[in-house]
């Protein structure tokens, strides 16, 4: 299997548009997310435009992600 890493195109196992890997982070209760740029093997965030063109981005655990 590929390794994630930035710049990496990627979907969810269960089904998602293309995404791109444009950072490491993590995902807080509230919402917000912290984007590092330290790789912490376990979540990453990633950026992907919806039907409509509108740029979206969220924090996934690798485990959840198929490099494309």
């Amino acid at each position: 299997m590929e390794q994630i890493t930035i710049g990496s195109v990627v979907k969810l196992k269960s089904g998602s548009p293309q995404m791109t890997v444009t950072g490491y982070g993590k995902k807080y209760g509230d919402g917000s997310i912290l984007k590092t740029l330290v790789e912490d093997k376990e979540q990453v965030k990633c950026q992907w435009f919806d039907s409509s063109g509108t740029l979206l981005s969220d924090v996934f655990p690798i485990a959840a992600l198929t490099v494309e």
